[in-house]
């Protein structure tokens, strides 16, 4: 049901999409697998190599593809990459992949308030599903588009930063677009390094994102567990 918050990211596709033995594409299905990961660089034989962090602590998985550099990204930046499984080591800390495609999402840090609350815009998402892997938490879901540049990102209250429980928003502002121009809701990808919080200095053990959630309007926060 998509108003649910679903705990896995990973979505399950079959494809009409296989290989030969020498790399090339035949008539058989294969299984791929899209997550949001890390582009980690090119590996000693000029492939690249992607970081898929496990769910909440979990151990990381190590995923190395037979393709070159993505075309205009930087290491570290978070991708959504669509990808087959074609190998797992036996002790699950690397896969060999056969990368499909990829695209880019939004990477960002979390932000902290300059100004009162209320006076940023929060304007509704639709959220399909929320998740924390590692130090970052990613959020799939829908905002509305106005074919014009807008604001959405998680900004933590000043307020609560050295608090058990730290109260986050997600920033949704159109820049002064006038609602009658909205064209549709469009889908979003984000992924949003918390490791500021991991600290073992810092005193936070529960993120608390507030939502302005068109598709769930009686959940108004999600809680993720930091440490």
């Amino acid at each position: 049901m998509r108003n649910l918050l679903y705990i896995s990211m990973a979505i399950v596709i079959l494809a009409a999409c296989d290989r030969s033995h020498d790399g090339t594409l035949d008539e058989a299905f294969e299984t791929q697998v899209v997550d949001i990961v890390t582009y980690t660089g090119l590996d000693d034989n000029n492939h690249a190599t992607f970081r898929l962090d496990g769910r909440d602590d979990e151990p990381a998985v190590m995923l190395y593809s037979m393709v070159g550099a993505p075309d205009k990204v930087k290491e570290n930046e978070r991708l959504l990459l669509t990808y087959a499984i074609d190998h797992r080591a036996n002790d699950n800390s690397y896969w060999n992949i056969n990368a499909v495609g990829f695209s880019r999402i939004i990477n960002d840090s979390l932000r902290v308030n300059a100004n009162p609350l209320d006076t940023y815009q929060m304007r509704p998402i639709k959220l399909i599903s929320a998740w924390r892997t590692g130090e970052f938490i990613n959020l799939h879901g829908q905002a509305e588009t106005t074919g014009k540049n807008r604001l959405l990102y998680m900004m933590i209250d000043g307020e609560t930063k050295y608090d058990e429980t730290v109260d986050a928003y997600l920033v949704h502002d159109l820049l002064g677009t006038s609602s009658d121009s909205i064209f549709q809701w469009r889908e979003f990808y984000m992924s949003i390094n918390v490791s500021a919080l991991k600290s073992p200095n810092a005193p936070c053990h529960t993120l608390r994102l507030h939502l302005n959630d068109e598709a769930n309007h009686k959940i108004t926060y999600r809680d993720f567990h930091i440490k």
